[in-house]
């Protein structure tokens, strides 16, 4: 046997296991490292199997050839439902065609593939904007010599704002665009755009490093997601000569570390002070947290329905320190 056999049965017989253990829904995430896809995940899981469904979570690590090769597997399994968050929302238009093709549902989150039975997403560009507003009621209360905006300092003294944006699909790029475009038409601030951009909590240290040794007066940082946020927190809260009280960081996605985080910076033990959570959407005209909403449409979908529509926008709102 070649090695493209011994390729093809690696990657086919775990899925046969699977499927004798009766694997129903097959949920594919980018990176359950990140904060916010793993509480989704484990929270969908939960609901799944307190109602008898087997659900298996694929973790593709970033990679869009490890996701391909992931969803490959659920079809061979002959789950019901495959609930996909594309690393590359452009290549799987082919696999979810011919998931559907086969008898597969097929539910899309977080982005618009074009190709799917159900999707799930939000206004990314209004997520960006969102974020962006919350850095400036922040500066507007933390810099502001009478609280308004009218009192804050201009030119080479306003408000130093970092931007450390992701690009690299329409929907980050579309979310980094709104926090730049939301500033820059507030025009207060004066604004650096990262040419590095950041994903992950490792990334988030490192490129605020480079970022903090040339730009030492940054007074307000953006990230594109929490999971770089949270490696930024941790970086500004290294150092000794950032005035913590001073310095505010805002991102989007949420999730309950997140959540802690957050609600550190009441005290400046954080300097992440805001975020953005999906809420979830309305179905039936009652709003629902996104894990059951998420969990309510694939057991639909699993008895081959869609009560709720082919198209579901999820509610986003401003999450800041609680208590």
């Amino acid at each position: 046997m070649g090695t493209g056999g011994l390729f093809a049965l690696s990657m086919i017989s775990p899925g046969i296991a699977l499927a004798q253990a009766g694997v129903d829904i097959g949920f594919a995430v980018p990176d359950t490292t990140n904060p916010f896809l793993g509480w989704l995940t484990s929270e969908v899981k939960k609901q799944a199997e307190a109602d008898g469904l087997r659900l298996e979570i694929a973790d593709a690590a970033n990679s869009p050839v490890r996701q391909m090769e992931q969803i490959e597997n659920f079809i061979a399994m002959g789950v019901k439902v495959i609930d996909i968050m594309p690393v590359d929302p452009n290549n799987v238009q082919d696999i979810i065609a011919r998931a559907q093709a086969q008898g597969v549902k097929i539910l899309v989150q977080g982005t618009d593939t074009g190709v799917y039975d159900v999707m799930m997403n939000i206004d990314q560009y209004n997520c960006g904007e969102q974020i962006a507003e919350m850095a400036i009621d922040w500066m507007v209360k933390t810099f502001s010599a009478d609280g308004t905006e009218a009192g804050l300092p201009e030119g080479a003294n306003a408000p130093k704002v970092v931007i450390i944006p992701a690009t690299d699909t329409v929907d980050a790029k579309n979310r980094s665009d709104g926090m730049r475009d939301k500033l820059e038409a507030w025009g207060k601030a004066n604004i650096v755009v990262s040419p590095t951009e950041a994903r992950s909590t490792a990334s988030g240290t490192s490129v605020m490093e480079t970022l903090l040794l040339q730009n030492p007066d940054t007074d307000v940082v953006l990230t594109y997601n929490a999971d770089t946020a949270m490696g930024v927190n941790e970086y500004i809260m290294g150092q000794g000569q950032v005035d913590k009280a001073r310095f505010g960081l805002f991102s989007g996605d949420w999730s309950p570390p997140v959540q802690e985080t957050i609600d550190a910076s009441a005290a400046n033990n954080a300097v992440f002070r805001g975020t953005i959570q999906i809420v979830g959407p309305v179905l039936n005209g009652e709003p629902v947290d996104l894990p059951i909403a998420t969990f309510r449409v694939i057991k639909a979908l699993t008895e081959g329905q869609t009560p709720y529509g082919n198209w579901i926008k999820d509610a986003i709102a401003k999450a800041g320190p609680q208590g």
